[in-house]
């Protein structure tokens, strides 16, 4: 019986804590990190600030928990849409639209990426590089099978690679703006196709 009701507790303090996350992230997704305070999160979740501080040191901590969840999911997404694909060639379609799909709804990751002014969390920064790296990666190994199996003629994968990830986030910035036109599948369409086949006339 002891056992049980132990194991309640613990659950129960799990519960609360990943509220907490769930909770803070929405918050920090609608004011910002700078804005959002402790006070607004223990209101949300009905709490007194100091049950906050039992699971948290501070609010950049909560903020790193929130963000890294947001970058689990994305990555699990990510993989997940490559992964029901069978040649390199959709593979890397799915890739691209996944990733331009789905960044926007994870605007907590999404701003620790871009936002200048986060760069001063260290947790951030860290993030960036293992994204930045990961990103590249990923992205690699697709080319690298697309030239293998005959899909793809790529000389220098590792810099065709650094590319295509350097032309999609300046891209994405457009496709976010624009994010709800009519037309916004039928501009990932096109950028696909430029990053496929490019704009030389064959």
């Amino acid at each position: 019986m002891r056992k049980r009701n132990k194991h309640t507790v613990s659950e129960k303090k799990a519960n609360l804590k990943q509220e907490i996350i769930n909770i803070a992230g929405k918050i920090f997704d609608t004011f910002g990190y700078r804005k959002a305070t402790l006070n607004d999160i223990a209101e949300k979740i009905e709490k007194r600030k100091s049950a906050i501080y039992y699971y948290f040191n501070s609010k950049e901590e909560i903020f790193q928990s929130v963000v890294l969840q947001e970058a689990r999911t994305f990555r699990k997404t990510i993989i997940d849409a490559i992964n029901k694909e069978d040649n390199p060639h959709d593979k890397l379609k799915a890739y691209i639209v996944t990733r331009m799909n789905i960044i926007d709804l994870l605007g907590n990751f999404n701003r620790a990426l871009l936002d200048k002014r986060l760069m001063h969390l260290d947790f951030v920064l860290r993030l960036k590089k293992l994204y930045d790296k990961e990103e590249v990666l990923l992205f690699k190994n697709i080319l690298q099978k697309g030239v293998e199996q005959n899909y793809f003629q790529i000389y220098d994968i590792d810099l065709a690679a650094t590319a295509f990830i350097t032309a999609l986030r300046g891209m994405e910035n457009t496709i976010l703006q624009n994010k709800n036109a009519s037309d916004i599948d039928k501009q990932i369409e096109g950028i696909i196709d430029i990053i496929f086949y490019g704009i030389v006339k064959r």
